[in-house]
């Protein structure tokens, strides 16, 4: 076997052993939240998310930790902590709970979020985006810890029903085929019969060109500056946000045609691809063309993936469309 064979093989090892694991990880999960026996509780949590993002130089994770108060009464000293273990946390955010609100502290070792007081019926989410250091990562109900004063919080679960295993062992077993294909496609042996003709190089170059050709002349350089390592999906996370908070529909309409430019010229990971149709889909919102905005939509929910389900139930624009 040839030098050049070999080294495709470990590439496509390297994303092959992390969707394995992925696949371990979200069946370890799921069993274990539906053996749980419901119980009422003043306070209960559920890791709604834990989706590995494969990238050219490392891999990346989102997670998602919602936090509940279904009581009738206020609870004191709510803390939540969250292990990182062996990922590096690039950037937390909370969701649901006024700035000043409440307390974060961040080490290398965890992130902590204290909240003094959370009142009935209230509810607020943390959103890690997380740099992957090895194949070895699990973040899960069992790994968070959430308690209040005189209270431990216990995971969120529906029942202990066999179908509602089953439920969830289908789509993860398939998400985890995709990834397979994906990084066979990717080999240098097996890519002749996946070669799709697009753009497959440093994403941030990629991205800095379509975004010259449509004029983001100053986005572009800053783009150029970024990490390699820096995926699709974050890239076009950071143009919605300027066209959005611009305000200036002719901006957005060239923030539309150049996300649309990209998913027909790059080579983009699905998993960046499904971000990229709900930003289209935040644009298109904010310029009232709503047909389009349903359409990208549609496709950024083709495939069910739990953080675009999740990023639409947080813009109030999208889930009135929804």
């Amino acid at each position: 076997m040839t030098s050049s064979s070999s080294s495709s093989i470990g590439r496509t090892l390297t994303l092959v052993i992390p969707a394995l694991l992925s696949l371990v990880v979200s069946i370890v999960g799921g069993v274990t939240v539906f053996r749980i026996n419901d119980k009422k509780t003043d306070l209960n949590y559920s890791v709604v998310t834990s989706a590995v993002f494969s990238g050219q130089t490392q891999n990346t994770a989102i997670v998602g930790v919602v936090i509940n108060n279904p009581a009738q009464k206020e609870l004191e000293n709510v803390r939540v902590i969250v292990p990182l273990g062996n990922a590096k946390l690039t950037e937390p955010k909370v969701i649901g709970l006024q700035p000043g609100s409440y307390t974060q502290v961040v080490d290398a070792k965890q992130i902590e979020i204290q909240v003094p007081y959370l009142n009935p019926q209230e509810s607020f989410s943390l959103q890690l985006l997380l740099a992957l250091s090895s194949n070895r990562w699990n973040i899960n109900n069992s790994s968070v810890s959430v308690r209040a004063k005189g209270i431990t919080a216990i995971p969120t679960s529906s029942t202990a029903r066999n179908d509602g295993v089953l439920e969830f062992l289908v789509p993860a077993v398939t998400s985890v085929l995709a990834l397979l294909v994906l990084a066979f496609s990717r080999s240098s042996i097996f890519s002749p019969l996946f070669y799709t003709g697009k753009h497959d190089s440093d994403q941030r170059d990629v991205v800095a060109y379509i975004l010259g050709v449509y004029e983001f002349y100053q986005e572009a350089a800053q783009i150029r500056t970024l990490e390699r390592k820096t995926p699709y999906w974050a890239l076009t996370d950071s143009l919605a946000e300027k066209c959005l908070s611009s305000g200036d529909h002719t901006r957005i309409q060239q923030g539309i045609q150049c996300l649309t430019s990209l998913l027909s010229y790059a080579d983009i990971p699905d998993t960046s691809q499904l971000l990229i149709h709900y930003n289209l889909a935040r644009l298109a919102a904010a310029v009232g063309d709503l047909k389009l905005a349903r359409n990208h939509l549609e496709l950024a929910r083709k495939g069910n993936h739990s953080v675009i389900n999740m990023r639409i139930s947080f813009d109030k624009n999208l889930s009135q469309i929804v």
